[in-house]
């Protein structure tokens, strides 16, 4: 970890009592400044990869070559486990790829996440999308990987961070919806259904995290009237699942979130 100088000496001390392996980098997007504790260590980043999925989404329908109202079979035989709410629905069910990006994002729907995948060519084109982004160290595993084992995807917090500066458009409205708020936006005034009652937040906040049996993972892009910051937050080697509000890792993130905006909201 760093020294306890500045900002980032502020968010080693959040960190400093927790057990666990850590990482963290944020940027604020107007002055450029950089906090940064243990920035360049490629740690697991359970489902918040599938910002790298939303990334690599835009471009294929940017670009003409993927339709995203083309339907999606879902097939009966795509029931695994993890996060998510297709599985639990009846057979014969057919969904956009716009609708697969949705679930993939708002509710992390893994069965979403594989299909939309599938017809966005797979792992390695989200992949190369990523270091054509210079997100180096951002990578999904293979299926095959996956198959045998291996994390969805890892990444720096540096590069999940950076990410998110290149969010626009939908997919940037997908992750204002993005469910799981026990992390960095906690402490926040955000709230993900304001634009449906037309409310104007003092925070917009734009995530995705992921969760893993010792790992938690917070990241995203936050905006107020007078500034703009992207940030990820890492966890591995956690003694206990983390996945409540009230857990320590979660609430050490939500002090993050709120000493960037305390630091950066001027």
């Amino acid at each position: 970890m760093l020294g306890d100088v500045g900002l980032s000496g502020d968010i080693e001390r959040i960190l400093r009592p927790l057990e666990g392996h850590f990482g963290v980098y944020a940027r604020n997007l107007g002055t450029d400044e950089v906090v940064e504790v243990n920035a360049g260590e490629i740690l697991v980043t359970e489902s918040a990869a599938k910002t790298f999925v939303l990334l690599h989404y835009d471009r294929v329908v940017a670009s003409g070559t993927c339709d995203p109202s083309e339907r999606v079979v879902v097939p009966d035989d795509f029931r695994f486990g993890g996060t998510g709410v297709i599985r639990y629905l009846s057979g014969g069910l057919t969904l956009s790829r716009e609708d697969l990006a949705w679930l993939m994002t708002i509710v992390s729907d893994n069965v979403a996440t594989t299909l939309l995948l599938l017809e966005i060519g797979g792992p390695e084109a989200v992949n190369e999308t990523a270091a054509d982004l210079g997100l180096t160290t951002a990578r999904l595993a293979t299926f095959a990987e996956m198959w045998d084992g291996a994390p969805f995807g890892r990444s720096t917090a540096r590069d999940l961070a950076e990410a998110y500066a290149h969010v626009e458009g939908a997919s940037k409205q997908k992750l204002f919806y993005q469910q799981d708020r026990i992390g960095l936006p906690r402490r926040l005034a955000h709230d993900p259904y304001a634009s449906d009652t037309r409310d104007t937040m003092p925070v917009r906040a734009y995530t995705k995290s992921g969760v893993g049996p010792t790992t938690f993972v917070d990241s995203g892009l936050f905006e107020t009237d007078t500034a703009r910051w992207v940030v990820a937050a890492m966890a591995s080697g956690l003694p206990l699942r983390t996945s409540k509000a009230g857990d320590p890792v979660p609430a050490a993130f939500g002090e993050i979130g709120w000493t960037l905006f305390s630091n950066w909201d001027r």
